[in-house]
Protein backbone atom coordinates (compact mmCIF):
# COMPACT_ATOMS: atom_id res chain seq x y z
CA UNK A 1 0.00 0.00 0.00
CA UNK A 2 2.80 2.23 0.38
CA UNK A 3 2.54 3.72 -2.87
CA UNK A 4 5.75 6.11 -4.24
CA UNK A 5 4.92 9.16 -6.32
CA UNK A 6 6.63 8.67 -9.70
CA UNK A 7 3.42 8.84 -11.60
CA UNK A 8 0.39 10.98 -12.85
CA UNK A 9 -0.66 13.20 -15.91
CA UNK A 10 1.76 16.11 -17.87
CA UNK A 11 -1.86 17.87 -18.28
CA UNK A 12 -2.49 18.15 -14.84
CA UNK A 13 0.48 20.56 -14.06
CA UNK A 14 1.63 20.22 -10.80
CA UNK A 15 4.59 22.29 -10.66
CA UNK A 16 5.11 23.89 -7.11
CA UNK A 17 7.69 26.42 -8.85
CA UNK A 18 5.17 29.80 -9.79
CA UNK A 19 7.70 30.82 -12.27
CA UNK A 20 7.60 27.26 -14.11
CA UNK A 21 3.93 27.19 -13.44
CA UNK A 22 1.88 27.88 -16.98
CA UNK A 23 -1.79 27.00 -17.28
CA UNK A 24 -2.38 26.80 -20.91
CA UNK A 25 -4.54 29.37 -21.95
CA UNK A 26 -8.36 28.66 -23.09
CA UNK A 27 -8.69 28.07 -27.01
CA UNK A 28 -7.68 31.00 -29.24
CA UNK A 29 -9.87 30.06 -31.89
CA UNK A 30 -13.28 31.84 -32.59
CA UNK A 31 -14.18 29.00 -34.49
CA UNK A 32 -13.54 26.34 -31.82
CA UNK A 33 -15.71 28.43 -28.72
CA UNK A 34 -17.32 31.08 -30.57
CA UNK A 35 -15.30 33.56 -28.21
CA UNK A 36 -12.20 33.95 -26.13
CA UNK A 37 -12.67 32.96 -22.29
CA UNK A 38 -10.88 35.24 -20.40
CA UNK A 39 -9.12 33.73 -17.84
CA UNK A 40 -8.98 36.83 -15.39
CA UNK A 41 -12.68 37.60 -15.39
CA UNK A 42 -13.01 33.65 -14.65
CA UNK A 43 -11.40 33.56 -11.35
CA UNK A 44 -14.54 35.91 -10.15
CA UNK A 45 -16.05 34.74 -6.74
CA UNK A 46 -19.30 35.81 -7.51
CA UNK A 47 -21.37 33.33 -7.30
CA UNK A 48 -24.34 35.34 -7.98
CA UNK A 49 -23.59 34.54 -11.98
CA UNK A 50 -24.87 30.91 -11.15
CA UNK A 51 -28.22 32.78 -11.94
CA UNK A 52 -27.12 33.34 -15.64
CA UNK A 53 -27.12 30.04 -16.11
CA UNK A 54 -30.04 29.10 -14.23
CA UNK A 55 -33.22 29.67 -16.15
CA UNK A 56 -32.41 28.11 -19.33
CA UNK A 57 -30.99 24.74 -20.35
CA UNK A 58 -29.23 26.26 -23.14
CA UNK A 59 -25.74 25.85 -21.19
CA UNK A 60 -26.20 22.30 -21.92
CA UNK A 61 -25.98 22.68 -25.59
CA UNK A 62 -23.57 25.86 -25.74
CA UNK A 63 -20.25 24.60 -24.94
CA UNK A 64 -18.96 28.16 -24.18
CA UNK A 65 -21.81 28.71 -22.04
CA UNK A 66 -21.19 24.73 -20.12
CA UNK A 67 -17.24 25.80 -19.56
CA UNK A 68 -18.17 29.63 -18.48
CA UNK A 69 -19.99 28.37 -15.81
CA UNK A 70 -17.56 25.14 -14.60
CA UNK A 71 -14.97 27.89 -14.35
CA UNK A 72 -16.73 31.15 -12.79
CA UNK A 73 -18.51 28.89 -10.24
CA UNK A 74 -18.01 24.93 -9.82
CA UNK A 75 -14.03 25.06 -9.68
CA UNK A 76 -14.32 27.10 -6.78
CA UNK A 77 -17.07 24.23 -5.21
CA UNK A 78 -14.42 21.67 -6.29
CA UNK A 79 -11.63 23.56 -4.52
CA UNK A 80 -10.22 25.24 -1.38
CA UNK A 81 -8.66 27.92 -3.77
CA UNK A 82 -8.86 29.29 -7.29
CA UNK A 83 -6.70 30.64 -9.89
CA UNK A 84 -3.60 29.23 -11.98
CA UNK A 85 -2.81 26.73 -9.79
CA UNK A 86 -6.08 25.11 -9.29
CA UNK A 87 -6.00 21.21 -11.46
CA UNK A 88 -9.72 21.15 -11.39
CA UNK A 89 -9.46 24.71 -13.50
CA UNK A 90 -6.34 23.64 -15.17
CA UNK A 91 -8.03 20.78 -16.64
CA UNK A 92 -10.81 22.70 -18.32
CA UNK A 93 -8.55 25.23 -19.42
CA UNK A 94 -6.52 22.61 -21.22
CA UNK A 95 -8.23 19.43 -22.01
CA UNK A 96 -11.45 19.70 -22.34
CA UNK A 97 -11.59 20.12 -26.10
CA UNK A 98 -10.28 17.58 -26.80
CA UNK A 99 -11.70 14.81 -24.31
CA UNK A 100 -14.88 13.51 -24.74
CA UNK A 101 -14.79 11.87 -20.64
CA UNK A 102 -13.90 15.40 -19.20
CA UNK A 103 -16.56 17.61 -21.20
CA UNK A 104 -19.03 15.22 -19.99
CA UNK A 105 -18.02 15.54 -15.94
CA UNK A 106 -17.98 19.06 -16.51
CA UNK A 107 -21.41 19.19 -18.21
CA UNK A 108 -22.70 16.96 -15.63
CA UNK A 109 -21.18 19.02 -12.73
CA UNK A 110 -22.75 22.08 -13.92
CA UNK A 111 -26.12 20.71 -14.16
CA UNK A 112 -26.45 19.04 -10.73
CA UNK A 113 -24.88 22.64 -9.13
CA UNK A 114 -27.68 24.26 -10.88
CA UNK A 115 -30.66 21.52 -10.44
CA UNK A 116 -29.86 22.60 -6.98
CA UNK A 117 -30.86 25.66 -7.32
CA UNK A 118 -33.22 25.45 -9.37
CA UNK A 119 -36.74 23.18 -8.72
CA UNK A 120 -37.13 23.06 -12.57
CA UNK A 121 -38.11 19.27 -13.50
CA UNK A 122 -36.25 19.84 -17.23
CA UNK A 123 -33.25 20.10 -15.15
CA UNK A 124 -33.53 17.30 -13.44
CA UNK A 125 -33.96 15.39 -16.70
CA UNK A 126 -30.90 17.02 -17.95
CA UNK A 127 -29.21 15.77 -15.02
CA UNK A 128 -29.85 12.19 -15.36
CA UNK A 129 -29.03 12.58 -19.15
CA UNK A 130 -25.53 13.78 -18.35
CA UNK A 131 -25.43 11.53 -15.33
CA UNK A 132 -25.86 8.81 -17.97
CA UNK A 133 -23.47 10.07 -20.49
CA UNK A 134 -20.44 10.48 -17.94
CA UNK A 135 -21.05 6.53 -16.69
CA UNK A 136 -21.29 5.33 -20.24
CA UNK A 137 -18.29 7.60 -21.09
CA UNK A 138 -16.63 5.48 -17.71
CA UNK A 139 -17.87 2.40 -18.88
CA UNK A 140 -15.98 2.66 -22.53
CA UNK A 141 -12.84 4.30 -20.81
CA UNK A 142 -12.18 2.00 -17.89
CA UNK A 143 -12.44 -1.32 -19.95
CA UNK A 144 -8.78 -0.65 -21.89
CA UNK A 145 -7.45 1.39 -19.41
CA UNK A 146 -5.17 -1.48 -18.60
CA UNK A 147 -3.35 -1.21 -22.00
CA UNK A 148 -3.55 2.75 -22.82
CA UNK A 149 -0.74 5.14 -22.07
CA UNK A 150 -0.34 6.66 -18.91
CA UNK A 151 -1.75 10.30 -20.30
CA UNK A 152 -5.39 8.95 -20.69
CA UNK A 153 -5.25 6.57 -17.50
CA UNK A 154 -4.67 10.11 -14.91
CA UNK A 155 -7.60 11.29 -17.42
CA UNK A 156 -9.99 8.32 -16.46
CA UNK A 157 -8.84 8.91 -12.25
CA UNK A 158 -9.43 12.50 -12.51
CA UNK A 159 -13.01 12.14 -13.36
CA UNK A 160 -13.79 8.96 -11.26
CA UNK A 161 -12.33 10.75 -8.52
CA UNK A 162 -14.56 13.73 -9.50
CA UNK A 163 -17.55 11.98 -9.99
CA UNK A 164 -17.35 9.42 -6.94
CA UNK A 165 -16.34 11.74 -4.10
CA UNK A 166 -19.71 13.85 -5.60
CA UNK A 167 -22.06 11.39 -5.46
CA UNK A 168 -23.76 12.12 -2.45
CA UNK A 169 -24.58 15.17 -4.25
CA UNK A 170 -27.19 13.19 -6.56
CA UNK A 171 -28.28 10.65 -4.69
CA UNK A 172 -27.48 11.39 -0.83
CA UNK A 173 -27.68 7.50 -0.16
CA UNK A 174 -25.09 6.87 -2.80
CA UNK A 175 -21.53 7.16 -0.79
CA UNK A 176 -19.45 6.09 -4.57
CA UNK A 177 -18.21 3.13 -2.93
CA UNK A 178 -17.45 1.49 -6.40
CA UNK A 179 -15.94 4.81 -7.85
CA UNK A 180 -13.51 4.75 -4.58
CA UNK A 181 -12.46 1.04 -5.34
CA UNK A 182 -11.49 1.69 -9.00
CA UNK A 183 -9.83 5.13 -8.21
CA UNK A 184 -7.09 2.79 -5.67
CA UNK A 185 -7.25 0.20 -8.35
CA UNK A 186 -6.09 2.70 -10.92
CA UNK A 187 -3.42 4.82 -8.78
CA UNK A 188 -2.33 1.50 -8.01
CA UNK A 189 -2.04 0.62 -11.87
CA UNK A 190 -0.63 4.06 -12.63
CA UNK A 191 2.05 3.07 -9.99
CA UNK A 192 3.64 -0.34 -11.98
CA UNK A 193 2.90 0.70 -14.95
CA UNK A 194 4.03 4.52 -15.25
CA UNK A 195 6.99 4.84 -13.19
CA UNK A 196 8.39 8.01 -15.57
CA UNK A 197 5.16 9.98 -15.36
CA UNK A 198 5.43 13.51 -13.59
CA UNK A 199 5.60 12.81 -9.46
CA UNK A 200 2.92 16.11 -9.01
CA UNK A 201 0.00 14.55 -10.11
CA UNK A 202 0.81 11.51 -7.89
CA UNK A 203 0.49 13.26 -5.10
CA UNK A 204 -2.51 15.04 -6.65
CA UNK A 205 -4.22 11.84 -6.88
CA UNK A 206 -2.83 10.22 -3.21
CA UNK A 207 -4.37 13.26 -1.35
CA UNK A 208 -7.27 13.13 -2.98
CA UNK A 209 -8.08 9.80 -2.05
CA UNK A 210 -6.83 10.63 1.64
CA UNK A 211 -9.73 13.24 1.52
CA UNK A 212 -12.27 10.97 0.49
CA UNK A 213 -11.20 8.18 2.56
CA UNK A 214 -11.59 11.25 5.56
CA UNK A 215 -15.03 11.84 4.59
CA UNK A 216 -16.17 7.83 3.53
CA UNK A 217 -14.63 6.75 7.03
CA UNK A 218 -17.57 9.21 8.77
CA UNK A 219 -20.41 7.45 6.27
CA UNK A 220 -19.86 4.00 5.68
CA UNK A 221 -20.19 0.84 7.66
CA UNK A 222 -17.25 -1.26 7.50
CA UNK A 223 -19.29 -4.55 8.21
CA UNK A 224 -21.37 -4.00 4.98
CA UNK A 225 -18.40 -3.15 2.80
CA UNK A 226 -14.55 -2.95 3.07
CA UNK A 227 -12.54 -0.30 1.44
CA UNK A 228 -8.94 0.15 0.63
CA UNK A 229 -7.28 2.16 3.07
CA UNK A 230 -5.89 5.27 0.88
CA UNK A 231 -2.26 5.08 -0.40
CA UNK A 232 0.79 5.71 1.98
CA UNK A 233 1.52 9.84 1.99
CA UNK A 234 4.89 10.70 0.59
CA UNK A 235 7.27 11.93 3.23
CA UNK A 236 8.09 15.47 2.86
CA UNK A 237 11.31 17.23 2.89
CA UNK A 238 12.12 19.31 6.04
CA UNK A 239 12.48 22.30 3.69
CA UNK A 240 10.54 21.45 1.09
CA UNK A 241 8.30 23.90 -0.47
CA UNK A 242 4.34 23.28 -0.19
CA UNK A 243 1.83 23.75 -3.18
CA UNK A 244 -1.75 23.27 -1.80
CA UNK A 245 -3.77 20.82 -2.38
CA UNK A 246 -7.32 21.59 -3.90
CA UNK A 247 -8.92 19.29 -1.36
CA UNK A 248 -6.28 18.73 2.00
CA UNK A 249 -4.65 22.24 1.55
CA UNK A 250 -1.10 22.12 2.90
CA UNK A 251 -2.02 19.14 5.18
CA UNK A 252 -3.20 15.87 4.26
CA UNK A 253 -1.74 14.01 7.21
CA UNK A 254 -4.42 16.09 9.23
CA UNK A 255 -6.86 14.80 7.39
CA UNK A 256 -6.17 11.62 7.17
CA UNK A 257 -5.72 11.53 11.38
CA UNK A 258 -9.29 12.69 11.58
CA UNK A 259 -10.27 9.89 9.23
CA UNK A 260 -8.89 7.44 11.24
CA UNK A 261 -10.18 8.75 14.98
CA UNK A 262 -13.48 9.18 12.88
CA UNK A 263 -13.16 5.48 11.69
CA UNK A 264 -12.29 4.46 15.21
CA UNK A 265 -15.00 6.40 17.10
CA UNK A 266 -17.57 4.86 14.60
CA UNK A 267 -17.60 1.64 15.19
CA UNK A 268 -17.11 2.01 19.18
CA UNK A 269 -20.45 3.42 18.86
CA UNK A 270 -21.87 1.06 16.43
CA UNK A 271 -20.75 -1.40 18.62
CA UNK A 272 -22.20 0.13 22.03
CA UNK A 273 -25.64 1.12 20.09
CA UNK A 274 -26.34 -2.93 19.42
CA UNK A 275 -25.91 -4.17 22.84
CA UNK A 276 -28.70 -4.27 25.27
CA UNK A 277 -30.22 -1.01 27.14
CA UNK A 278 -29.30 -2.87 30.46
CA UNK A 279 -25.30 -3.58 28.96
CA UNK A 280 -25.20 -0.41 26.17
CA UNK A 281 -23.77 2.48 29.40
CA UNK A 282 -20.84 0.28 30.41
CA UNK A 283 -19.29 -0.30 27.23
CA UNK A 284 -15.82 0.15 27.22
CA UNK A 285 -14.70 3.65 26.43
CA UNK A 286 -11.81 3.15 28.24
CA UNK A 287 -8.06 2.26 27.77
CA UNK A 288 -7.49 -0.41 29.44
CA UNK A 289 -7.02 -2.86 26.63
CA UNK A 290 -7.10 -0.81 23.52
CA UNK A 291 -3.79 1.28 22.80
CA UNK A 292 -4.77 2.69 19.28
CA UNK A 293 -6.80 5.98 20.67
CA UNK A 294 -3.61 6.87 22.61
CA UNK A 295 -1.84 6.19 19.60
CA UNK A 296 -3.67 8.68 17.61
CA UNK A 297 -3.98 10.86 20.30
CA UNK A 298 0.11 11.19 20.18
CA UNK A 299 0.03 11.95 16.54
CA UNK A 300 -2.70 14.80 16.73
CA UNK A 301 -0.53 16.41 19.23
CA UNK A 302 2.63 15.80 17.63
CA UNK A 303 1.59 16.36 14.29
CA UNK A 304 3.54 19.52 13.18
CA UNK A 305 2.30 22.05 10.21
CA UNK A 306 4.00 24.27 7.98
CA UNK A 307 4.92 27.79 8.42
CA UNK A 308 3.47 30.08 6.77
CA UNK A 309 6.83 30.93 4.42
CA UNK A 310 7.35 26.79 3.66
CA UNK A 311 3.73 27.36 2.03
CA UNK A 312 3.71 28.53 -1.93
CA UNK A 313 0.65 30.93 -2.15
CA UNK A 314 -2.27 29.63 -4.20
CA UNK A 315 -2.78 32.96 -5.48
CA UNK A 316 -6.57 32.81 -4.89
CA UNK A 317 -7.54 36.72 -3.33
CA UNK A 318 -10.14 34.74 -1.22
CA UNK A 319 -7.97 32.24 0.68
CA UNK A 320 -4.66 32.97 1.72
CA UNK A 321 -1.63 30.92 2.98
CA UNK A 322 -2.85 31.65 6.37
CA UNK A 323 -6.46 30.64 5.94
CA UNK A 324 -5.09 27.24 4.57
CA UNK A 325 -2.69 26.87 7.95
CA UNK A 326 -5.75 27.56 9.89
CA UNK A 327 -7.74 25.03 8.68
CA UNK A 328 -5.49 22.27 8.86
CA UNK A 329 -5.30 23.21 12.62
CA UNK A 330 -8.54 22.93 12.83
CA UNK A 331 -8.63 19.35 11.60
CA UNK A 332 -6.01 18.42 14.02
CA UNK A 333 -7.95 19.65 16.96
CA UNK A 334 -11.40 18.35 15.96
CA UNK A 335 -9.83 14.81 15.54
CA UNK A 336 -8.96 15.81 19.62
CA UNK A 337 -11.91 16.57 20.15
CA UNK A 338 -13.47 13.88 18.92
CA UNK A 339 -11.08 11.10 20.48
CA UNK A 340 -11.69 12.95 24.11
CA UNK A 341 -15.38 12.73 23.98
CA UNK A 342 -15.61 9.85 23.12
CA UNK A 343 -12.52 8.29 24.90
CA UNK A 344 -12.79 10.62 28.24
CA UNK A 345 -9.87 8.24 29.96
CA UNK A 346 -7.54 10.10 27.68
CA UNK A 347 -8.90 13.53 28.75
CA UNK A 348 -8.72 12.48 32.40
CA UNK A 349 -5.16 11.24 32.13
CA UNK A 350 -3.70 14.30 29.94
CA UNK A 351 -5.51 16.51 32.86
CA UNK A 352 -4.10 14.72 35.56
CA UNK A 353 -0.39 14.76 34.47
CA UNK A 354 -0.67 18.49 34.01
CA UNK A 355 -2.51 18.64 37.55
CA UNK A 356 0.86 20.33 39.07
CA UNK A 357 1.13 23.24 36.22
CA UNK A 358 -1.85 25.46 37.26
CA UNK A 359 -4.88 21.97 36.51
CA UNK A 360 -7.17 21.84 39.43
CA UNK A 361 -9.02 18.15 38.90
CA UNK A 362 -10.58 17.00 41.69
CA UNK A 363 -11.58 13.55 41.02
CA UNK A 364 -15.26 14.32 42.53
CA UNK A 365 -15.17 16.99 39.48
CA UNK A 366 -13.93 15.02 36.35
CA UNK A 367 -16.65 14.38 34.66
CA UNK A 368 -17.59 18.43 34.73
CA UNK A 369 -13.93 19.40 34.33
CA UNK A 370 -13.31 16.98 31.21
CA UNK A 371 -16.81 18.74 30.00
CA UNK A 372 -15.72 22.04 30.57
CA UNK A 373 -12.31 21.17 28.86
CA UNK A 374 -14.42 19.95 25.80
CA UNK A 375 -16.53 23.02 25.35
CA UNK A 376 -13.82 25.05 25.63
CA UNK A 377 -11.87 23.20 22.89
CA UNK A 378 -14.82 23.19 20.73
CA UNK A 379 -15.22 27.23 21.37
CA UNK A 380 -11.31 27.45 20.93
CA UNK A 381 -11.67 25.52 17.07
CA UNK A 382 -14.47 27.52 16.13
CA UNK A 383 -12.34 30.60 17.11
CA UNK A 384 -9.76 29.01 14.93
CA UNK A 385 -12.21 28.92 11.81
CA UNK A 386 -13.32 32.26 12.53
CA UNK A 387 -10.08 33.81 11.49
CA UNK A 388 -10.29 33.00 8.43
CA UNK A 389 -12.17 35.29 5.70
CA UNK A 390 -15.63 35.29 5.02
CA UNK A 391 -15.51 34.37 1.39
CA UNK A 392 -12.17 32.01 1.96
CA UNK A 393 -12.80 29.09 0.04
CA UNK A 394 -11.85 26.80 2.93
CA UNK A 395 -15.06 26.45 3.93
CA UNK A 396 -16.22 24.03 1.06
CA UNK A 397 -13.94 21.71 4.04
CA UNK A 398 -15.19 22.83 7.09
CA UNK A 399 -18.99 21.82 7.22
CA UNK A 400 -17.44 17.88 9.04
CA UNK A 401 -15.51 20.00 11.49
CA UNK A 402 -18.93 22.37 12.52
CA UNK A 403 -20.77 19.20 13.11
CA UNK A 404 -18.02 17.80 15.36
CA UNK A 405 -17.68 21.09 17.22
CA UNK A 406 -21.36 21.61 17.60
CA UNK A 407 -21.57 18.27 19.27
CA UNK A 408 -19.93 19.90 22.43
CA UNK A 409 -21.85 23.16 22.53
CA UNK A 410 -25.00 22.34 25.41
CA UNK A 411 -26.27 24.99 27.26
CA UNK A 412 -25.92 22.33 30.70
CA UNK A 413 -22.73 23.77 31.14
CA UNK A 414 -22.82 26.58 33.48
CA UNK A 415 -20.09 28.29 34.68
CA UNK A 416 -19.60 29.17 38.66
CA UNK A 417 -20.94 32.44 38.44
CA UNK A 418 -23.87 31.04 37.47
CA UNK A 419 -24.62 33.05 34.42
CA UNK A 420 -25.25 31.98 31.01
CA UNK A 421 -23.67 29.00 29.51
CA UNK A 422 -20.52 30.53 29.22
CA UNK A 423 -16.75 29.02 29.11
CA UNK A 424 -13.32 30.99 28.60
CA UNK A 425 -10.90 28.69 26.18
CA UNK A 426 -8.28 29.59 29.23
CA UNK A 427 -8.37 25.60 30.03
CA UNK A 428 -7.72 24.26 26.68
CA UNK A 429 -4.97 26.56 26.91
CA UNK A 430 -3.14 24.87 29.85
CA UNK A 431 -2.81 21.41 27.90
CA UNK A 432 0.63 22.19 25.73
CA UNK A 433 1.08 21.45 22.18
CA UNK A 434 -3.09 21.61 21.52
CA UNK A 435 -3.02 25.19 21.14
CA UNK A 436 -0.13 26.19 18.31
CA UNK A 437 -1.94 28.32 16.23
CA UNK A 438 -1.74 31.56 15.37
CA UNK A 439 -2.33 33.86 18.67
CA UNK A 440 -6.82 34.63 19.07
CA UNK A 441 -7.15 38.25 19.47
CA UNK A 442 -8.82 39.24 22.94
CA UNK A 443 -11.97 39.51 21.70
CA UNK A 444 -12.41 36.30 20.94
CA UNK A 445 -11.87 35.13 24.58
CA UNK A 446 -15.61 36.28 25.58
CA UNK A 447 -18.05 33.46 23.36
CA UNK A 448 -20.78 31.99 25.01
CA UNK A 449 -22.14 28.58 23.94
CA UNK A 450 -25.13 30.84 22.33
CA UNK A 451 -22.69 32.55 20.32
CA UNK A 452 -20.65 29.93 19.54
CA UNK A 453 -23.80 27.86 18.03
CA UNK A 454 -25.11 31.27 16.38
CA UNK A 455 -21.57 31.51 14.41
CA UNK A 456 -22.18 27.76 13.86
CA UNK A 457 -25.06 28.17 12.16
CA UNK A 458 -23.86 31.27 10.07
CA UNK A 459 -21.26 29.62 9.14
CA UNK A 460 -23.11 26.66 7.94
CA UNK A 461 -25.23 29.43 5.79
CA UNK A 462 -21.90 30.81 3.97
CA UNK A 463 -21.21 27.05 3.43
CA UNK A 464 -24.56 26.60 1.81
CA UNK A 465 -24.06 29.89 -0.50
CA UNK A 466 -21.50 27.67 -2.12
CA UNK A 467 -22.51 24.46 -1.64
CA UNK A 468 -25.77 24.11 -1.96
CA UNK A 469 -26.50 20.22 -1.27
CA UNK A 470 -28.70 18.62 0.69
CA UNK A 471 -25.54 17.17 2.00
CA UNK A 472 -25.37 20.78 3.81
CA UNK A 473 -28.82 20.63 4.74
CA UNK A 474 -28.48 17.40 6.34
CA UNK A 475 -25.35 18.56 8.08
CA UNK A 476 -27.16 21.39 9.31
CA UNK A 477 -30.37 19.55 10.72
CA UNK A 478 -28.29 16.86 12.06
CA UNK A 479 -26.58 19.84 14.39
CA UNK A 480 -29.96 21.53 15.26
CA UNK A 481 -31.42 17.86 16.34
CA UNK A 482 -28.16 17.65 18.65
CA UNK A 483 -28.89 21.02 20.42
CA UNK A 484 -32.63 19.96 20.67
CA UNK A 485 -32.02 16.89 22.55
CA UNK A 486 -29.25 18.69 24.63
CA UNK A 487 -31.59 21.69 25.49
CA UNK A 488 -34.03 19.12 26.56
CA UNK A 489 -31.77 17.68 29.58
CA UNK A 490 -30.34 14.62 27.30
CA UNK A 491 -26.85 13.45 26.88
CA UNK A 492 -26.43 12.98 23.62
CA UNK A 493 -23.68 12.27 20.85
CA UNK A 494 -24.24 13.20 17.38
CA UNK A 495 -22.40 10.62 15.95
CA UNK A 496 -25.09 8.12 17.94
CA UNK A 497 -27.80 9.81 16.18
CA UNK A 498 -26.43 9.66 12.52
CA UNK A 499 -26.27 5.79 13.48
CA UNK A 500 -29.59 5.31 14.70
CA UNK A 501 -31.23 7.35 11.91
CA UNK A 502 -29.08 5.65 9.44
CA UNK A 503 -27.92 8.41 7.90
CA UNK A 504 -24.71 7.72 5.54
CA UNK A 505 -23.96 10.18 3.11
CA UNK A 506 -20.51 11.92 2.34
CA UNK A 507 -20.68 15.01 4.42
CA UNK A 508 -19.73 17.50 1.63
Amino acid sequence: MNLQSGHGNPSFDLRTDPADYDVMPAPRSAEETGKTLNPAALRSNDLVTASVYRRSLSTFQDSTLLVNCYTRILSRVLSIYDGRFSPFRAAVMSTWRRSPLLFSVFRYFVGIYRSSLDADCRLGVAVNQARIDVLGQLSSNLLPTSTSVPIRKTEVLFVVCMFGLSSSWYDLNDLGLEHYDAATALLAELHLQAPNVPPRAAQFFVEFLVYWWMMLSFAYNPGSHKIQNPPAICPREALELRMPHPLTGVSSESQLLLGMVGRLVLSQRRMALQQPVTTAGVLPCTLSDNVQPRELESQLISLELPRPNMVLDPEDPHTSVYDLINIAQAYRLCGLLLLYHTYPDLLEVKMANHSSHGMRTPSARNHKTNSEFLVSLAIHVLQVLEQNSKSSGTRTIEAILLLIISGELSQNMINPSGSESELQCGICSQLPAITQCRELPDSHHQLTVMEARSIVITRFERIQAILPFSTIRHMRSLVLETWRFMDQGLDVFWVDLLIKNNWQFVMI
